[in-house]
């Protein structure tokens, strides 16, 4: 496998921009050459600044691009101001004043994707693109308002699941109780309350993610702990194997 890839976070948010300023790093010294794209439609506010890393207004992908550019050379960093749907353009509102890119036109054969926007309906549509790729990877995390959190990795070689689609065992990719920001107007997306998560669980969710990646990606061993459970306030976490050889496998008797 090529030690050069496309590293594609979609949402530079609460966990994204945590995740970025590692993953570029992890990028620069270990898999020089790659590139880091960066996907959101969002701007970053004076109201996000509690739990999110920017220097200035605007895009928030634009933004941490400009911010990281001039201190990595060895990555490509590329920013992509736009929401991502699905190819079908389901519930998509008209709204010139919202640029949008499909799953399918974002992601690519071998990119590593990063599924960190805080919506399910937004995660279902990347997982379901990648679902159709031969080799790709996807990483989700996220966490409520306390300090619990979790994350996921699906994974594809050869046009077979190494791991679980997480549909298998969250029914919420099966029906989102949520819609997607991507196919909102403007006008609606500014009715959406903000959240309330912490900046310790946020930052936390984007290192089990780089940990995940480095064993998986950098050093490309079995992606065995595929989903990990973790709550900061009793300093626990919890793996659990969603190998597709291990899930299907007959139990004993």
């Amino acid at each position: 496998m090529s030690n050069v890839k496309r590293f594609v976070v979609v949402g530079t948010g609460g966990i994204g921009t945590w995740l970025a300023a590692g993953l570029v790093r992890l990028l620069e010294w270990k898999m020089p050459g790659s590139g880091l794209i960066l996907v959101d439609g969002d701007n970053y506010e004076e109201k996000n600044k509690e739990r999110q890393d920017f220097t200035k207004l605007g895009n928030k992908a634009v933004v941490k691009a400009a911010e990281l550019t001039p201190h990595f050379p060895n990555t490509t960093i590329i920013p992509v101001p736009k929401w991502v749907v699905s190819d079908d353009n389901k519930g998509v509102t008209a709204d010139e004043d919202s640029p949008r890119v499909k799953a399918s036109e974002l992601i690519m054969e071998g990119d590593v994707i990063f599924a960190v926007v805080d919506n399910f309906a937004a995660r279902k549509i990347l997982f379901d693109a990648a679902s159709k790729l031969n080799n790709i990877d996807v990483f989700t995390g996220g966490n409520d308002d306390a300090l619990f959190g979790s994350i996921y990795h699906y994974q594809r070689r050869d046009g077979q699941d190494v791991t679980e689609h997480p549909v298998a065992f969250h029914p919420e990719y099966e029906s989102p109780p949520d819609k997607n920001p991507g196919e909102l107007s403007c006008q609606e997306r500014s009715q959406i309350e903000g959240g309330t998560q912490l900046l310790a669980t946020n930052m936390a969710v984007a290192a089990f993610i780089l940990g995940r990646v480095h064993k998986t990606i950098v050093l490309d061993q079995s992606p065995e702990e595929t989903e990990v459970y973790f709550d900061l306030g009793l300093g626990k976490a919890e793996p659990y194997n969603r190998m597709v050889s291990q899930v299907q496998q007959p139990a004993m008797v």
